[in-house]
């Protein structure tokens, strides 16, 4: 059954892909801080009290989600863009969001080793030509991504960052598919399906941002992160639901 809140999160998301389509900062100056508030609340409202290790750090990601939210919309997307609102935006405000997000992932990778069935060996340890793919998918983008970032002088700091940045995500979408036969097929689904849409968005992010600009970027990228976000949480509040 949906939830009101949850109600809430999927009309805030329409408005934040509206935003992002018509390139209104008003809509987006109230819309995307709300985002993660909203699917928090949804996710405290769910566990119902109920706080195991495994949620107080799913919690917390959604925190720093939130955090690094807040400090993408203070980015320039040009030189003619210099504010939101009234507010200044800053270029080092990318680092602070991804900051927030590297955070925000490893938190998911730790919540994401509390599993219901610690019998069971994780795939990885059993399998681990499966993650073959996710590899090559890394390489290939940072393959594209260092010469790009690494010789335009403008965006070379940023090199050490994105490439650890590039590990963390990496190791949550791994850390997602080792949950595979430890919970229950339905949260894994969700959970794993989630992860690998974040990570989807933040590719289009570090693409648009360091190799090739395109308009609808930021459709993209918030259709796939908003969508990731809930099916962690909604995956996370599956893991331990009864009945």
């Amino acid at each position: 059954m949906v939830k009101p809140l949850e109600y809430l999160y999927f009309i805030t998301c329409i408005a934040e892909i509206f935003a992002e389509a018509t390139h209104n900062d008003t809509v987006r100056f109230f819309s995307k801080p709300l985002l993660m508030i909203l699917l928090l609340a949804f996710y405290i409202q769910s566990v119902a009290g109920n706080w195991k290790r495994f949620q107080k750090f799913l919690a917390a990601s959604l925190v720093f989600s939130w955090m690094g939210d807040i400090a993408l919309m203070f980015v320039p997307n040009s030189a003619y863009d210099t504010s939101i609102m009234g507010f200044t935006k800053n270029p080092n405000f990318f680092l602070v969001g991804l900051a927030a997000f590297l955070f925000a992932h490893m938190l998911y990778a730790i919540a994401f080793a509390n599993v219901s069935d610690k019998t069971t060996p994780a795939i990885l340890r059993r399998k681990p030509w499966v993650a073959v793919p996710l590899l090559i998918y890394m390489v290939a983008l940072l393959y594209l991504l260092v010469p790009a970032i690494g010789g335009n002088e403008l965006t070379k700091p940023f090199l050490g960052p994105v490439i650890i940045y590039s590990a963390a995500i990496a190791t949550m979408v791994a850390f997602a598919l080792n949950r595979y036969g430890r919970v229950n097929d339905g949260s894994f689904a969700l959970v794993f399906g989630g992860a690998l849409l974040f990570m989807f968005s933040d590719s289009c992010i570090a693409i648009n941002k360091f190799m090739y600009p395109f308009a609808t970027s930021g459709i993209f990228i918030m259709t796939l992160y908003v969508a990731g976000q809930y099916f962690i949480a909604k995956g996370a509040i599956a893991q331990f639901k009864k009945g």
